[in-house]
């Protein structure tokens, strides 16, 4: 029994540890950053505002110089002042400036209380910049152990750069226009992709005119359009060839249906291998229906010239027998027709000589 309880009491102690160090960390209350959104610029002045609530990892007998905040940041000049509070009464004013500041144990404990660290901060963009800018990281420090970290990371343009993407899309823009117009040309349906062109070639115009960090914006929504208009485009031509191969299958297959039913050549060698080449051209075109339904355009547009090919080719093979053969009487198909009309012609010449011999008898008599 004793032994169940000291497990309990050593449980408990650890549970009161965990509790002690998962406090051993801090907030933040407020984030202000000036400017607010937006990529940065080189150069450009930025300002921000954390206040912090905050507790000492070791307390009361245990204090010691082993705790501290660590701040650093990415801006160039950066200037720092730092106010600590205790239930909202300001007791600790510091400025420092640099890169790496850092505020020890003996400016950071005081003691119980509602504890809130005011952390301003002013800098600028260093010239040249670009990619990612860190503007601030705040760490609580014990023995040069991290038991906590905030960071914030900001998007930083640079105008050179920007001009240059500027260009550049410009050049793919007009890339584009010509690929959607010799497409046009072809006979696909181009109206999806104009659209995307359409707003892609605005967001250009507009990023031209625009500060760096706007216009970088801009650029962002051009290449998306653009990438859009030609997935478009991809497709719509995809669905051109396979459209394409579809009209000669059944072409085709009204070519088979004359020979097969109107002139009974279904056993024929000749009808027999068109068809051969017709059943090939049908699995290339399923192959690029399938692959079309999975946006493989590539493949799609592939499968589908292939299967208009081999019906091509059996459509030449028919045309050309069907010339070989003319349009000759043939009594497939339509044998109905053909016993209809002769029993007419039989009746009509009965009816003939049975009135010709009525009208003899008649002059005899």
């Amino acid at each position: 029994m004793k032994a169940n309880i000291s497990r309990w009491i050593i449980l408990l102690l650890a549970l009161v540890c965990v509790v002690q160090v998962a406090s051993a960390d801090f907030n933040v209350k407020t984030e202000t950053i000036n400017p607010a959104s937006g990529a940065l610029e080189p150069g450009q002045q930025v300002t921000a505002h954390y206040v912090l609530s905050y507790y000492m990892v070791t307390t009361g007998s245990n204090e010691g110089n082993d705790e501290s905040f660590d701040f650093s940041t990415g801006l160039q000049n950066p200037s720092w002042d730092f106010t600590i509070y205790r239930d909202g009464v300001a007791i600790y004013t510091t400025t420092k400036t640099g890169y790496y500041p850092t505020l020890t144990e003996f400016e950071i404990a005081y003691g119980k209380g509602n504890i809130e660290m005011d952390i301003q901060l002013r800098g600028t963009v260093p010239t040249g910049t670009s990619g990612k800018l860190e503007v601030i990281k705040i760490q609580h420090m014990r023995d040069k152990d991290v038991k906590d970290s905030y960071s914030k990371v900001r998007d930083v343009v640079n105008p050179t750069q920007v001009q240059g993407s500027l260009s550049a899309q410009q050049q793919q823009l007009k890339d584009l226009k010509v690929d959607i117009d010799d497409k046009a040309a072809q006979g696909v349906d181009v109206s999806a992709a104009q659209a995307k062109y359409n707003a892609a070639s605005q967001a250009l115009t507009s990023a031209a005119s625009a500060g760096p960090s706007q216009a970088s914006g801009y650029l962002v929504t051009a290449t998306k359009d653009m990438d859009e208009a030609k997935s478009l485009l991809d497709r719509a031509w995809a669905e051109k060839e396979v459209s394409n191969t579809a009209a000669t299958l059944e072409t085709l297959d009204g070519m088979i249906t004359y020979f097969v039913e109107n002139r009974s050549m279904g056993s024929d060698p000749q009808v027999v291998s068109i068809v051969t080449k017709r059943e090939s051209a049908v699995q290339y075109y399923t192959q690029a229906k399938d692959n079309l339904n999975a946006n493989n355009y590539p493949l799609a547009r592939s499968k589908a010239v292939d299967g208009l090919k081999k019906a091509n080719e059996a459509l030449a093979d028919a045309n050309a027998l069907r010339e070989k053969i003319g349009e000759g009487f043939s009594l497939g198909g339509n044998l109905l027709l053909y016993v209809g009309i002769g029993v007419i012609i039989i009746l009509v010449v009965a009816g003939i000589v049975i009135y010709r011999k009525k009208s003899g008898w008649d002059e005899l008599g």
